[in-house]
């Protein structure tokens, strides 16, 4: 048991470390999903759309994932509405 914890001490300002990098991805992936959702609400974007990005709301690793691919979606798809009303004019 004493090995393990002065393994764990030795290690500990890695492991603090890469922690705190996870903490701070986390929360800037937060912040991004939260924009989108606030984006997709004001251009009134379909219903499947929106349940997928308020889903990905949950930092689960998977969730994470499609969290990641429903922003690449967003991105693509707001330029196509931006482009739409410009053309539209």
């Amino acid at each position: 048991m004493k090995e393990m914890l002065s393994i764990i001490a030795e290690y500990s300002d890695v492991l603090i470390t890469i922690l705190v990098i996870f903490v701070i991805l986390v929360i800037v992936y937060l912040v991004f999903m939260v924009r989108a959702v606030i984006d997709m609400l004001r251009y009134d974007v379909h219903g499947v759309l929106l349940t997928f990005a308020f889903l990905a709301l949950v930092p689960l690793p998977p969730i994470l994932v499609m969290g990641v691919m429903v922003l690449i979606i967003w991105h693509y798809h707001k330029k196509d509405i931006l482009a739409g009303k410009r053309q539209s004019r």
